[in-house]
């Protein structure tokens, strides 16, 4: 978590650039999403799409940050237009396949329960395992071995940084809770909170995930 909070300091303008240049417009067009959800009732149903829809949104924010990660990790550069051109190419895939696997979870979820929690992670795992130059069927297959042979590992991570972020969030509800906030500036402290922490929690899992697999580089190529 050091090296990631070294990198995460040494391309904070990036992070920044990337930030209002991407992650703003795409968080509120999902975000109408949501509010709209909130004005439903289908049984609970729409909690977990809100959840699945959020899940999305890392799902498809994740790739440019990630291999600024790698890049700066053994000490080269990503040029910020580079960043923008992996989103645009990686956001159809990520978003389609995410699609796929989040229909997985909630069918299993309220189906059988179990296996659609035990399929979520995979969704967390795509964008990391994700190439342009690999076929569909084998960043599905790398990412669903990648669980596998590390299901303890995964699961750790995911519940650390869940643990994580929900305290932070609520500290920061709980400082907010004495000041008059309005709906307008409830969703710009959520917003900034979030383009705060999440790119530096895919620095950490970058990290994590980068110490876990023995493949060979080509297989993380950009």
């Amino acid at each position: 978590m050091r090296e990631a909070a070294q990198y995460y300091n040494e391309q904070l303008l990036k992070i920044v650039a990337y930030g209002l240049c991407v992650m703003v417009p795409a968080w509120l067009f999902f975000s109408n999403y949501s509010l709209l959800l909130l004005t439903v009732d289908w049984g609970g149903r729409e909690n977990l799409i809100n959840i699945l829809l959020n899940i999305l949104m890392f799902v498809i924010f994740v790739r440019p940050l990630f291999s600024l990660y790698k890049r700066v990790s053994v000490s080269d550069e990503l040029e910020f237009k580079e960043m923008i051109k992996e989103f645009i190419w990686s956001i159809g895939p990520l978003f389609a396949i995410g699609l796929f696997f989040s229909a997985l979870v909630y069918g299993g979820i309220f189906a059988f329960y179990v296996p659609g929690i035990l399929i979520a992670p995979i969704l967390f795992i795509l964008p990391f395992m994700y190439s342009g130059t690999r076929s569909i069927r084998a960043w599905i297959k790398s990412s669903i071995d990648f669980y596998i042979n590390h299901f303890v590992q995964v699961w750790i991570q995911i519940i650390f940084w869940s643990s994580i972020v929900t305290l932070v969030w609520a500290g920061v509800l709980y400082i907010t809770s004495f000041l008059e906030m309005s709906y307008d500036a409830y969703n710009i402290t959520r917003l900034v909170f979030s383009l705060v922490i999440f790119p530096f929690i895919v620095f950490s899992l970058s990290e994590k995930f980068l110490s876990m697999t023995e493949e060979v580089e080509d297989e993380w190529t950009n």
